[in-house]
């Protein structure tokens, strides 16, 4: 059986339903703001140490910048005084070129003179011989210091400089070894064995003067001076200026280091056979005799003989295929020169 509710009854049960509503409601905020504040919380803990991280860079970067600050400071000062010393030195460097400008407009006016006596034991003909070196040709190598190294027996370097100062015979500036091969040439008829002994009286009228490094041939030239290797080199750049095949040998004699030159002939030499010698000297190189020269001219004790004079030619040394050192020569190295 259904009984009805009382208004009573109906409006008890409606409050008393809103009164569980609202504390239904209540509970689902209060939930809701509980989590929202641990959410904003959590957020806050984040930008709270993103902050402190970020105030830290800034503190890293202000300090790095104190420190830029104080090496540009520095380097501003430094760079004030390379300036001050590049505007000096640029004052300097502008005196050493008006100098040196100066000084080759002088150099232009100024030539070294040398003069050789040859002698042709075929015909019994002297010949006198001179050639102008211009100054500027020579300071040219003069004065490249670089290339005036030590000459050593076995050694790469020594090589090298001793290949181009000997090709230095086809620079613009060495022109005067052309001339003094064209001149050989002439002289000996294209005999080239004459024109080898010729070229080697021309370098016999060289004083021996011990050096420490290879000079270019134009150097010993005009210097009138210079040691064995300076000698060999002048030889064998005058012979290579002639079209003729040489090669410079680094020997070894009696204990001391030594430079000779050899060339290769069409024939054996015979000419030195008419002075007294019975046999001549080579060295056999890539399949090809090289006779021997030796460039050098000294005194014989307290006598010299004059390398252009037919007395030379009694001496052993003054014509190609001699070797004064005999047994007691040993080649250590050999120097080609293309």
């Amino acid at each position: 059986m259904r009984e009805k509710l009382s208004s009573k009854g109906a409006v008890a049960v409606a409050f008393i339903a809103l009164i569980l509503g609202l504390i239904i409601g209540f509970s689902i905020g209060y939930t809701l703001l509980i989590t929202e504040q641990a959410r904003l919380n959590r957020q806050i803990e984040e930008w709270k140490n993103k902050f402190e991280q970020t105030q830290k860079q800034l503190t890293e970067v202000e300090r790095a910048y104190e420190k830029l600050e104080r090496e540009y400071k520095i380097l501003e000062e430094k760079y004030g005084e390379l300036r001050e010393t590049y505007e000096k030195s640029s004052e300097a460097l502008k005196e050493l070129e008006t100098q040196a400008e100066a000084f080759r407009q002088q150099a232009r006016e100024l030539f070294y003179y040398r003069h050789f006596t040859l002698y042709n034991y075929k015909t019994r003909n002297y010949y006198h011989i001179w050639y102008k070196v211009n100054a500027l040709d020579y300071y040219k190598y003069r004065f490249s210091v670089e290339t005036h190294v030590p000459a050593r027996l076995k050694d790469r370097l020594t090589k090298e400089v001793l290949v181009e100062a000997v090709n230095s015979w086809k620079d613009p500036e060495s022109s005067v070894i052309r001339e003094i091969a064209y001149d050989l040439i002439q002289i000996s008829g294209k005999d080239l064995e004459l024109l080898a002994n010729l070229a080697l009286q021309l370098v016999h009228q060289i004083y021996y003067n011990a050096t420490d490094y290879t000079k270019y041939p134009l150097e010993t030239l005009v210097e009138g001076s210079g040691d064995c290797d300076n000698i060999a080199v002048l030889l064998a750049s005058i012979l290579r200026a002639a079209d003729m095949d040489v090669i410079i040998l680094l020997v070894e004699t009696r204990g001391n280091a030594h430079a000779m030159v050899g060339v290769a002939l069409p024939n054996p030499p015979d000419d030195l056979l008419k002075f007294g010698r019975d046999s001549y000297w080579y060295y056999e190189y890539n399949g090809e005799r090289y006779y021997l020269f030796e460039a050098t001219w000294t005194r014989l004790g307290e006598k010299w003989i004059n390398p252009a004079s037919p007395k030379a030619f009694q001496y052993l040394g003054s014509m190609v295929g001699d070797n004064p050192w005999g047994e007691d020569l040993k080649v250590v190295d050999v120097v080609e020169v293309p």
